[in-house]
């Protein structure tokens, strides 16, 4: 599934894109504290769908490019977490 992000900065947070050739999903995003560098804000799976126009199935595959793609674009040698809505960045 290869795709690509964008991002748009709007003060203390803002949208980070997703897109491929099927569609274009938006995940608002805040700066984060300490070494959080930002969290990334994804539909739980229960709205996936609705949110996203897309399958579950795809799920995992779009957040998984999601957060690595963010931290190789927006921090040099970091780690993320997923959670249930959620993506965490964060600086060593």
């Amino acid at each position: 599934m290869p795709g690509k992000l964008t991002y748009n900065n709007n003060g203390r947070g803002g949208t980070v894109v997703y897109s491929d050739a099927i569609s274009e999903i938006s995940f608002d995003f805040e700066f984060g504290g300490g070494n959080c560098v930002a969290i990334i804000f994804i539909p739980a799976e229960q709205h996936w769908c609705a949110s996203t126009q897309r399958t579950l199935d795809e799920r995992a595959a779009i957040i998984d490019f999601v957060a690595k793609q963010s931290l190789a674009d927006q921090v040099s040698g970091g780690y993320y977490e997923v959670w249930d809505n959620y993506i965490e960045l964060y600086k060593k």
